[in-house]
């Protein structure tokens, strides 16, 4: 069995380092036919091409990324490779808000969230921004995961679906990095396991010829991570782990069409450990963690099961985010997360409300005062 597995001449991936990890480590001798990293489903679906000539002086990291996307024609690609095997996460839906640029949908590059306030600012001039988490992301991603489907089922109806169920990870066995600023970001990263996890169910219903692999080895991030250690960059020694397993089980036809309860509660309770250790590791990181399990995830939760309808009435647009910035703390956003933040908010009202009672506004109007 091993042998019939190995031999699969052609397997594809779409996702972001998981499948790219998974592939590489348990078809080291197939032909990669196909594969799209870091796009949103969105995208992926969208075949509306554009002419971004207004980035041409962005920074070449940034500017080639967002060429290549916009050129589209994934769907088209992967139906000509039809590869006997297709690798799938959604590890980057989870992540990554969206922008629209005329008619066409694109991915917000994480070189953008990094870049300096300058060039955000002229991103904003030239992109709507569709922050992640709100009703019109939300709406995009769930029709083009139909539309994705659709396309499996009719169009690479031979093709074999994987799909990866890849939680992060709380165990760091490196130094490169510490370990608040590690426990940090895998908070961040458990609040969107359920998400991934919704879309990976998703599929499986929709695509018969399907199924799920869940990690059941224990699953930790070192300083051999292929880029870098972080909750979602298992170790070199998890992935060929993992990879040995699948092939010792049958490969694809081993795999479950369902779900595996027992591991998704045993990964998703990893946040609880988090919390207590970055609380008592760093009493000045309580809060955070409070405010994830107390506040970020029943909202998150909230946004995929019943998404607010005020998104509907005064709506806030690019523009707003930074006039109020202007008006009310005389700066513009100092960065895209806090333009997004902001962006994300119901309604301009909120945005004004949210700006003056913020500690930097508040700490301003004894000063104003005396100069009246």
């Amino acid at each position: 069995m091993r042998k019939q597995i190995d031999d699969i001449a052609e397997v594809a991936y779409y996702g972001s380092c998981p499948s790219e990890e998974f592939v590489r480590h348990a078809f080291p001798n197939s032909r990669i036919p196909f594969f799209c990293y870091g796009i949103n489903v969105a995208s992926f679906m969208d075949e509306r091409k554009a002419n971004l000539r207004a980035i041409e002086a962005w920074p070449e990291p940034i500017k080639k990324r967002l060429h290549f996307e916009a050129r589209k024609g994934f769907r088209e690609r992967l139906r000509q490779a039809a590869p006997k095997m297709l690798v799938v996460d959604f590890s980057r839906i989870t992540r990554a808000s969206l922008m629209r640029y005329r008619n066409t949908l694109l991915t917000v590059p994480y070189e953008l969230l990094e870049a300096g306030p300058d060039l955000q600012r002229e991103a904003f001039g030239i992109f709507k921004i569709i922050p992640f988490g709100c009703r019109e992301f939300w709406t995009h991603v769930i029709a083009a995961m139909k539309a994705f489907c659709d396309f499996v089922n009719t169009e690479i109806p031979d093709t074999r679906l994987i799909l990866l169920d890849v939680p992060p990870t709380a165990d760091y066995r490196g130094t490169l990095i510490d370990s608040n600023t590690y426990m940090i970001d895998f908070c961040r990263w458990q609040m969107r396991y359920p998400m991934s996890r919704m879309l990976v169910d998703f599929c499986l219903e929709h695509i018969e010829n399907s199924r799920v692999l869940t990690p059941r080895t224990d699953l930790y991030s070192d300083d051999t991570a292929l880029y870098g250690p972080a909750p979602m960059h298992y170790s070199a020694e998890v992935w060929k782990e993992m990879a040995g397993r699948f092939h010792a089980d049958g490969g694809f036809e081993g795999l479950p069409r369902s779900s595996d309860l027992l591991s998704i509660l045993t990964n998703y309770s990893g946040l609880m450990d988090a919390f207590t250790r970055t609380a008592l590791s760093n009493q000045n990181l309580h809060r955070f963690s409070l405010d994830i399990l107390h506040g970020a995830l029943p909202y998150l939760f909230a946004k995929i099961s019943s998404p607010a309808h005020s998104h509907f009435g005064d709506p806030i647009d690019s523009h707003d985010v930074v006039a109020a910035f202007r008006w009310i703390l005389g700066r513009e956003p100092e960065s895209a997360e806090t333009f997004l933040n902001h962006y994300a908010l119901p309604n301009r009202g909120e945005l004004r409300e949210t700006l003056l009672r913020s500690f930097e506004f508040q700490s301003q109007v004894p000063h104003y005062a005396k100069q009246q």
